[in-house]
């Protein structure tokens, strides 16, 4: 940087200490120190005083420019008074969105000026307002959702799911009701600098179907037509809303997210809205308990709202097959869980492939090499909760969205596929892979269990989930709950469960000795003896199983992760992208 640049910038700063001296009724002493001199406190407090930034910030102000500023979510100690606003515009700071589901506001700041304003006693935390990535036969069998319909009449009917991604194409027709009147019920966009509520990625689309399609475009019309497949969601009548965050090249920022977030609870009830689905998420740049995403997903859990969110799809240390002899010569990539599903209140999916031929070879079935994989950084919580189908998955098309125009001619599923009597050559569906299409079958799952019983609060569903879930291994017989969680989804056993949560259904958090074994902490959640009644719970393998644990809290994974770097490495771990995921992983699957 120039000298005289430099010295500008030197003396800007001067300007704010000193009005920051002077409010704690001091001399500004900072007048009387040379320019030199001054610089050099200007970086010892920019390197110090950043405990109230997290990871991604505090790399930033290494990056300091004259005129740089950078998008930022400022935690508030309370509202803001019209004092402190003008006190942080001094500081060049413009707020461009509050927020009431978490107490804060984003903001553009200058980032020069990150460390003193977190200095600001009025001020908890600031957060980067990072970019958050969609996380990319059929779910209906493989979950048990067919059962869940012929044997206890279940569709999800009344119950409200608000997608949050890339909007979703609201005239599909396997979003419509039976008598063809839509039951996406809401669409509203949050997309800063955009009004379209239209899904010009796909995604959103593909997900709501998951959640909730007919399979009316593959269903008889006729006495002389039939199918062979029917393509058909896991609440095949429940109510969607639309809230979109990703703009078309389906990046989105944190702050949109939570203004979603913020619409949902708000509008709770007029939407009957019980379940959000993300299958999007960023890297953890902070511990979850000031991770402005995670807070707004706990403020959705404690309005009454079960948070479904994708783990993320970045279990494998490597690209290329055959490097590694784990994960299927991947390598497995412990520690790669996304935010917000680092946050031990929501539940978390990861994906599973569908190897086997009928429902009842499902046994055969694997993880998806890219489903990543816990604990989570940071906090090293428990992750993921659970394991849901999410490779090669069939669902909704939207025909103009960019992923589809782009992957016409190796994703779309012509009818002519599943259609034989007469004949049909429209393309109705899309195929698509990732913990993004996993999520949304877990949702699915939860809508039918507020469908069954509304009075059910999100820990009960989650506790009835993960204690019903089928206990899972690879094929050698070794478990590990950081890979599959509590087990394969097992709808009809999670409809027929009983248990109550009495308490928060957190997910535990990890913890080391020194002689590398890896325990379970339980000194909280529901997962204690106590916390959970009418199932009979004695230990923890009720919940991983036998296999997933030693004994009653020792991770069985706990050589697996050794010399992994996880225990020693709690810092940010990435950055975020800003590029859709069209990757083998997503378009193709496994």
């Amino acid at each position: 940087m120039p000298k005289d640049s430099r010295l500008c910038e030197v003396r800007d700063y001067q300007v704010h200490a000193n009005r920051s001296i002077a409010r704690r009724g001091m001399v500004p002493l900072m007048t009387l120190i040379s320019a030199c001199s001054l610089l050099f406190m200007v970086q010892a407090v920019s390197s110090a005083d950043t405990t109230k930034l997290d990871s991604n910030l505090r790399q930033a102000i290494t990056q300091r420019g004259a005129t740089e500023r950078v998008a930022v979510i400022i935690s508030l100690r309370q509202q803001l008074s019209p004092e402190q606003v003008k006190e942080l515009s001094s500081y060049g700071v413009s707020i461009t969105r509050r927020y009431t589901i978490i107490n804060g506001v984003a903001a553009i700041a200058p980032r020069r000026y990150l460390s003193p304003i977190s200095d600001l006693p009025f001020i908890k935390r600031l957060s980067a307002d990072v970019r958050v990535v969609k996380t990319d036969e059929f779910t209906v069998p493989a979950s048990g959702a067919d059962i869940a319909f012929s044997q206890y009449a279940l569709d999800g009917t009344g119950v409200g799911v608000a997608v949050i991604d890339s909007g979703i194409l609201n005239t599909a027709p396997d979003l419509a009701d039976k008598t063809g009147v839509s039951r996406v019920k809401k669409m509203v966009n949050f997309v800063t600098g955009q009004t379209s509520t239209a899904d010009a990625v796909g995604h959103g689309t593909i997900v709501a179907g998951i959640i909730g399609g007919s399979g009316i475009q593959s269903s008889q019309t006729g006495a002389t037509s039939y199918t062979t497949h029917h393509y058909y969601g896991i609440a095949r009548n429940a109510n969607l809303i639309s809230l979109r965050v990703l703009n078309s090249k389906g990046t989105g920022n944190v702050s949109d997210v939570i203004a979603a977030f913020q619409w949902a609870v708000t509008n709770k009830a007029a939407y009957n809205i019980r379940v959000i689905n993300l299958s999007l998420g960023c890297p953890p740049g902070d511990s979850y308990l000031n991770d402005p995403l995670c807070q707004a997903s706990e403020a959705a859990w404690k309005a009454g709202i079960v948070v479904v969110c994708a783990a993320g799809n970045s279990g494998r240390i490597g690209d290329t097959k055959g490097t590694y002899t784990d994960n299927e010569g991947y390598g497995t990539n412990y520690g790669s869980i996304l935010s917000p599903a680092n946050d031990p209140y929501v539940l978390t999916v990861g994906a599973m492939k569908q190897d086997a031929v009928t429902p009842a070879d499902r046994n055969a079935n694997k993880i998806a090499t890219y489903s990543s994989r816990g604990p989570s950084r940071i906090d090293l919580v428990l992750k993921p909760d659970i394991v849901a189908p999410g490779n090669k998955i069939i669902s909704v098309r939207n025909a103009s969205a960019a992923i589809v125009t782009q992957y016409d001619s190796t994703n779309s599923i012509p009818l002519t596929s599943f259609w034989v009597n007469p004949p049909r050559t429209t393309t109705a569906y899309f195929r698509m892979s990732g913990t993004s299409m996993a999520a949304p079958v877990v949702a699915g799952a939860a809508a039918l269990m507020l469908q069954a019983n509304p009075s059910l609060t999100p820990d009960s569903v989650k506790a009835r989930l993960m204690l019903s879930a089928d206990k899972w291994a690879d094929t050698l017989g070794s478990g590990d709950a950081l890979t599959y969680g509590a087990g394969y989804l097992n709808i009809p056993a999670a409809l027929a469960n009983t248990a109550v949560a009495s308490q928060a259904a957190m997910s535990p958090s990890l913890s080391q000795d020194a002689d590398g074994n890896v325990y379970i902490n339980m000194d909280r959640a529901i997962w204690g003896t106590r916390a959970i009644w009418g199932t009979g719970l004695q230990d923890l393998r009720a919940i991983w199983g036998t296999r997933a644990i030693w004994g009653t809290n020792v991770l069985s994974s706990s050589r697996a992760i050794w010399g992994t770097g996880i225990w020693a490495d709690r810092a940010i771990w990435g950055t975020s992208a800003t590029a859709v995921d069209t990757t083998g992983k997503a378009i193709y699957g496994e």
